[in-house]
């Protein structure tokens, strides 16, 4: 342990080593603060065990993998971890923040809301029938409470996007230290590169119009439907449209990828990912209800070079249609010829990927570090 320097916790209710989202966040965040705080990990996992890797403290506390159940079992785990060590600050994560009846005076607490669990919820019921949306209304009690606890106990409150900061006014009121700092993109390994030479690496046609969806999450939510429907349009108006899908569970979206115009891949290691972004000319971000503005792979896909193609649902905020993206209505007829237009007319793409590269180079990993230390320890 660095003497003289804080100690700082960091809780996170799912396993790190997950290739998702949230776990992508953490691991960024560790190497952002590793150099300047005494840094332990705390999160959810099939046994107790610690180790120590690069100076940094791992605790996972054994809880079942259930979702209500498994994490609430898990906040009760936390409460009696904390009652045995000591931390000068703790930051909590996801779906966390009942243990913080059980934290010490002295230690400041920082919440990070990745999203609002309640609107995620609230979300799904969109694909009931009016019958089952009555039924499960009342389950959005239980997010509604979890979440409304970092928000009345925390010191601090961290939103990863100015919707997320409302949406949480509005269901719990207005407080102070409460700000929204953008998640960061590592602008070392995302950049430009040679497409006709990423392309023949990946064993892609140099001639196709490549688009991409990235995502492990549930379909819906991610909004890979909409992107099939919307792909649809493009690959009657160009049967050289294709669409390269990465890491959606073949099982749930099979019924989907029935056309000549999909690639279908597992999900791809972090070293390989980045090749498909730099092979792709289009990205999609469509989800129905995200936390982030931009999303985590939305960002990479912007300092990588693609067109970002976006619509309101998505509410990524950064971007303005036809100046660093295109943000689209309904009409996917009507979008698809305005989509291939842009791709086909150069001096339109030059001018609204070099746009996109100027608003993500605010976001890059070095200046959120940053914002986020300076936030934590000041």
């Amino acid at each position: 342990m660095k003497k003289n320097k804080l100690n700082v916790g960091i809780i996170l209710a799912s396993d790190p080593n997950f290739l998702g989202g949230l776990a992508l966040y953490q691991k960024n965040l560790i190497s952002c603060l590793s150099k300047d705080v005494n840094l332990s990990l705390i999160y959810k996992g099939s046994e107790n065990k610690k180790k120590i890797d690069k100076e940094v403290n791992f605790f996972q506390i054994k809880a079942p993998d259930i979702s209500f159940i498994g994490n609430f079992i898990f906040e009760f785990k936390v409460r009696n971890f904390l009652k045995r060590n000591k931390f000068n600050l703790l930051n909590s994560h996801g779906f966390t923040g009942l243990w913080m009846e059980s934290s010490k005076k002295n230690t400041k607490l920082i919440h990070t809301y990745h999203g609002s669990t309640y609107h995620f919820y609230k979300n799904h019921l969109k694909r009931f029938n009016k019958l089952k949306r009555i039924l499960f209304y009342p389950i959005l009690i239980i997010p509604y409470f979890i979440e409304r606890f970092p928000m009345k106990k925390a010191n601090q409150v961290i939103c990863v996007s100015e919707h997320v900061k409302n949406d949480l006014i509005n269901l719990h009121g207005t407080r102070k230290n409460i700000d929204v700092i953008r998640t960061g993109v590592d602008l070392k390994d995302f950049k430009l590169r040679d497409k006709k030479k990423v392309r023949k690496k990946l064993i892609l046609d140099e001639k196709k119009i490549y688009g991409l969806y990235v995502g492990r999450g549930g379909f819906w939510t991610k909004g890979l439907d909409k992107v099939i429907n919307l792909s649809k349009e493009i690959y009657k108006l160009d049967n050289n449209f294709r669409l390269i899908i990465i890491g959606a569970e073949k099982n749930k979206v099979k019924h989907l990828l029935n056309n000549r115009f999909t690639i279908f891949l597992p999900p791809q290691q972090r070293k390989d990912i980045l090749y498909y972004y730099n092979a792709s000319n289009i990205f999609f971000s469509m989800s129905r209800c995200e936390g982030g503005a931009p999303t985590m792979v939305t960002s990479e896909a912007m300092a990588s070079g693609c067109l970002i193609v976006t619509d309101k649902e998505a509410n990524q905020e950064i971007f303005k249609d036809k100046i660093n993206g295109l943000i689209l209505s309904g009409d996917y007829v009507k979008e698809g010829k305005r989509i291939l237009k842009a791709i086909k007319n150069k001096k339109e793409m030059k001018k609204i990927i070099n746009n996109s590269l100027k608003t993500i180079k605010n976001l890059s990993l070095e200046k959120w570090g940053k914002k986020y230390l300076n936030l934590l320890i000041n």
